[in-house]
Formats: C-alpha cells, sequence, structure tokens
C-alpha cells in the first residue's frame, strides 16, 4: 500500500501499525516527536493501535532545541 510520510510517497505492506512504520524509519526510540495520521495528532500510547490504510498522509515532527 501506499502512504505519504513528510511529503514522500512509501511503499509499505498492508496491516502495518503506526509503531510498526515508525520503528522501520527509526523514530520509535525517539522523544520529543509528534506524528498526526490525515491531519490528526495522535498519542504515542496509541500508536501501536493505529492502522494504517492505504493513501494514509503521515507527518511526522521533531522538535529541536535552539533559540
Amino acid at each position: 500500500m501506499t502512504l505519504s510520510v513528510n511529503d514522500k510517497t512509501l511503499e509499505i505492506e498492508e496491516g502495518k501499525s503506526l509503531d510498526e512504520l515508525l520503528t522501520e524509519l527509526n523514530y520509535s526510540d525517539s522523544t520529543g516527536i509528534a506524528v498526526a495520521v490525515n491531519q490528526e495528532i495522535t498519542p504515542k500510547p496509541e500508536w501501536p493501535k493505529v492502522k494504517l490504510q492505504d493513501k494514509d498522509n503521515i507527518l511526522i515532527i521533531t522538535a529541536t532545541q535552539g533559540g
């Protein structure tokens, strides 16, 4: 199935959870990230429960330090 992740097209196998996708993309151990699926913020405790669908739009935002 096809997803958009931060405006890049990504092909993944069906049935994956948001948590599994983030693990594959090396974000699972990261703190300071926020994730939106189809423009809705998804809290971290919900990541394993969110089953991704074809054409989902995922936005991953990473907090940075600075001023």
